[in-house]
């Protein structure tokens, strides 16, 4: 008991400082913005960080040493998106038996190069300032792969994993999904795919994984036949084993991409009250209507005020503690819905 009062006094302090230092911010509007571009360039960093390793160590081949000297290839990981786009044209200079190609340099190459099209369609058809630190994480990315390249603990890294494909396929799904997740938690993306995923999940106001997955499916089943062909028709079953693990990788890096990225989650929220003011101080707090009815409580017999309302899953708990400071014996429920279709108002992308 004395700790929980302890941890409460704590957050009552915390609550209070945050209070501060939003009010503070309030009435310095250029010190906000700065601190709100610097949040944004930290975790554009902390993402690049987080897909050049797994991409690193994970995704693309490492070669080991066999027995009596020989060496063993890995198989890379299919990762669909950009950089499985890069994997593509990496192997399709294979099959033409273009020689000296490292598949490092090329894919992290084609990884900037392929995105500067994509990152343009950005700047013009979701934002300004999400295309553009797209573009710095993305240009950071290849410089961090190239950073781990010549690092001998990140070489090392990948030679403990390169012989376990379930190993691989589950790591690469999570760091590339959580690289995915902190870049879209701030309004920002790790560019390719997840440009055209973001668009997309914006229009139809719903989650971003399931499109990251249907665009790469394809990209998957183009580097499956083109593995086939480069092999001449010759380890079918292999190529096909890989294509179970892409899919496993997809299911990870989707699964926590949705479990992270809230933005375009949705929930139904039921507030049952006494006070008659309610909905009008909701729709004072938040950028969404709602619809208000009158009923009659079963025990008390007493007039109650019900007020259905949908907000965005990151707006809840603030909703919550809105409704609690108005009337702390309000009931609410909160039910998790799949979409919502009118004019639900998401904020806009900068």
């Amino acid at each position: 008991m004395v700790v929980y009062l302890q941890y409460k006094l704590f957050m009552n302090k915390v609550e209070r400082v945050k209070k501060k230092v939003n009010n503070y911010l309030f009435d310095h509007i250029n010190l906000k913005k700065g601190m709100d571009i610097t949040k944004v360039t930290f975790f554009s960093v902390l993402a690049a960080l987080l897909y050049a390793f797994g991409f690193y160590c994970f995704i693309t081949p490492s070669v080991t040493a066999g027995p009596l000297g020989s060496s063993i290839q890995a198989s890379s990981v299919i990762t669909g998106g950009v950089g499985g786009i890069s994997q593509v044209v990496t192997l399709v200079l294979e099959v033409c038996s273009v020689k000296n190609v490292d598949p490092y340099n090329m894919q992290s190459i084609l990884y900037f190069a392929l995105n500067i099209p994509i990152l343009a369609f950005a700047f013009f058809k979701i934002g300004k300032r999400f295309s553009l630190v797209s573009l710095i994480n993305v240009g950071l990315s290849s410089v961090f792969i190239q950073v781990f390249k010549s690092s001998e603990l990140f070489q090392r890294i990948a030679d403990l994993v390169v012989n376990s494909n379930i190993t691989r396929v589950i790591f690469a799904g999570l760091f590339v999904g959580l690289a995915s997740a902190t870049a879209y938690k701030n309004d920002v993306s790790c560019g390719g795919i997840d440009v055209l995923s973001y668009y997309f999940a914006q229009r139809k106001s719903t989650s971003v994984g399931k499109y990251t997955a249907l665009l790469n499916s394809f990209i998957i089943v183009i580097y499956t036949i083109l593995t086939i062909v480069n092999n001449h028709g010759n380890l079918v079953e292999v190529a096909l084993m890989n294509l179970l693990f892409a899919i496993l990788y997809l299911f990870v890096s989707t699964l926590v991409v949705d479990f992270i990225n809230t933005r375009n989650k949705k929930v139904q929220v039921q507030v049952i009250s006494d006070n008659p003011n309610i909905s009008k101080i909701l729709i004072a707090n938040f950028p969404h209507s709602n619809t208000t009815v009158k009923g009659i409580g079963g025990y008390s017999q007493k007039e109650k005020f019900v007020v259905y309302m949908t907000v965005s899953s990151n707006e809840s708990k603030n909703l919550v503690k809105i409704i609690k400071r108005i009337d702390p014996n309000s009931f609410v429920i909160i039910q998790p819905i799949i979409q919502a279709y009118g004019n639900f108002f998401i904020r806009p992308v900068e």
